[in-house]
């Protein structure tokens, strides 16, 4: 007799699915610091006793490091990654920036220089269409590459730079993790509008049978 109520049951079971799943999907990554009243919290969790922050900006420390981990010891090494670099795509990559990567050099060769001796070299130096921009910088940052390629091991601790980025930021993981789950994420949230949706019509069907004891 009441047909609109009953028809309504898997509609608003549907909704309801997806917007757990949808929200419970965003608990993952957001917040990105953690939001609440600071009476009791453990660092690294994210629910504390009133408050919550993003399971994966929370546990970044330790997910950045498996991350490490496993990609060291199962897929490359460092020597391995570099090694795949091109030393003179390299060095076109980086040579509009050559200026900037020798500025330091020239302030500490230079620092007890008249001033405009020092601005001399930087302007000769930072100059893009100069004898240093287009003989020498691109040389010089191909020789580096190689140089970082063939040394790679006492220049750079990969697990300290990743760990270190990560936490300076702790939305890149989130947005890596969004990257490459992403059509598992989507199936995750929309899964949420079906099952409701499902369920809601096996309790329609149980509604039309069974009269509810409290009504």
């Amino acid at each position: 007799s009441n047909w609109k109520a009953y028809s309504a049951i898997p509609l608003v079971a549907g909704f309801v699915g997806w917007l757990t799943n949808y929200l419970a999907v965003q608990m993952i990554f957001f917040p990105i610091k953690w939001r609440g009243i600071p009476f009791y919290r453990v660092e690294g969790e994210p629910l504390g006793l009133i408050g919550w922050q993003g399971i994966v900006p929370a546990k970044t420390l330790k997910m950045s490091e498996s991350m490490i981990n496993t990609t060291i010891n199962e897929l490359l090494t460092m020597e391995e990654i570099i090694q795949r670099l091109d030393p003179d795509k390299v060095a076109d990559i980086l040579l509009p920036k050559s200026g900037q990567i020798v500025q330091p050099f020239i302030d500490e060769l230079l620092a007890d220089k008249p001033k405009a001796l020092k601005e001399f070299a930087t302007n000769y130096a930072t100059d893009k269409d100069g004898w240093v921009q287009q003989k020498l910088a691109h040389k010089f940052l191909r020789d580096l590459t190689v140089d970082v390629q063939d040394n790679i091991g006492t220049i750079c601790n990969l697990r300290n730079c990743v760990v270190n980025m990560m936490m300076s930021d702790r939305s890149l993981l989130g947005k890596l993790f969004k990257i490459s789950g992403r059509d598992e994420l989507i199936f995750l949230v929309d899964s949420g509008l079906w099952f409701g949706f499902i369920l809601g019509m096996i309790q329609l069907a149980v509604s039309l049978y069974w009269d509810n004891p409290w009504s």
